[in-house]
């Protein structure tokens, strides 16, 4: 074989991996009501204050980017954030700056108010960078000034639409009682990668596993799917919709991997060339901060008597 095409052939395999093995990085936005509810009648400033700046202290990778958006608005509808956004990688240099900005935060004055609509559209517009995993965190004790409310549900609504196939999740944290909005409540369960979170405790444990993989059921016994996040005392499992060509017989857990071992249920020859199957992701085992923000998979089948080149990417 000529030597120009052996080069060729090699750049056409290393190219792929040189792009889509990169690593995602991941962002971390926490939105923080400072309406005076959060002071009077509700005391949870100082609470919530101290609980963000435990969270900003226990995220463990460096290459994390952090930025925390204080929210409120005086008593004139559809003024200008009263702060704006703080954002710093999640090194100890990076950490030290937010958590002294958090801390000079003063109690928030009588005529601060709270809509709900502001930090979501916000989000939406400014915050979700392609090339990251972005999680959203919407602390606020629910108390939504802005009329009519419905404005917020319906910005709520967009979010499966938005992010359901994307590596972004958001988390509506329920500071009090008194932001456990039943219709609000109602929206959130009924979108992909939204979660509300019935506590000020935003350390959460964020599970999270690559969405795609390759398998090939000619001459392979599994396939792996790389996660992240802490998975001590849980376990993973997957199972493919009955018709699919194959199912999951049992997962393990090898370094910083889910291995899924997979058993043909049709003739092998039988199969078409290359298939996708979506397969459905739980966990077992776990607290109530634990999430498991990867609940599919798109599994490509193939039968083919060649080996499979598998591509991971963060």
């Amino acid at each position: 074989m000529p030597t120009k095409r052996i080069l060729l052939i090699l750049l056409t395999m290393i190219l792929p991996l040189m792009v889509f093995g990169q690593e995602l990085k991941e962002c971390r936005v926490y939105y923080l009501d400072c309406s005076y509810s959060m002071v009077k009648p509700n005391a949870l400033w100082d609470k919530v204050r101290d609980n963000l700046i435990n969270a900003i202290q226990n995220v463990n990778d460096e290459k994390t980017e952090l930025i925390v958006i204080p929210f409120a608005k005086d008593n004139t509808p559809f003024s200008n954030n009263k702060l704006s956004p703080i954002s710093a990688m999640a090194d100890a240099s990076g950490k030290a700056k937010l958590i002294n900005a958090i801390n000079t935060f003063t109690d928030p004055p009588k005529n601060t108010m709270t809509y709900l609509r502001d930090p979501l559209c916000d989000f939406y517009a400014r915050r979700v960078a392609p090339a990251k995993v972005t999680y959203m965190f919407l602390m606020t004790d629910g108390q939504d000034e802005e009329k009519p409310e419905s404005l917020f549900q319906n910005e709520l609504r967009r979010w499966g639409s938005l992010f359901g196939d994307k590596y972004v999740y958001g988390f509506y944290v329920m500071l009090n009682d008194s932001a456990k909005n039943p219709a609000i409540e109602k929206i959130i369960d009924s979108q992909a990668h939204l979660w509300k979170v019935e506590s000020a405790d935003v350390n959460i444990n964020l599970i999270r596993l690559h969405n795609k993989g390759v398998f090939n059921a000619r001459n392979e016994k599994y396939f792996e799917l790389p996660y992240y996040g802490d998975l001590s005392g849980k376990e993973i499992t997957g199972q493919f919709a009955p018709e699919a060509p194959c199912q999951i017989t049992k997962t393990e857990n090898t370094g910083n991997r889910i291995r899924f071992h997979v058993k043909n249920t049709i003739d092998v020859h039988q199969m078409p060339p290359s298939s996708t199957h979506t397969l459905l992701i739980s966990m077992k085992g776990g607290g109530k901060f634990d999430f498991l923000v990867t609940d599919i998979a798109q599994i490509e089948i193939l039968s083919k008597p060649e080996r499979s080149l598998k591509i991971n990417m963060r």
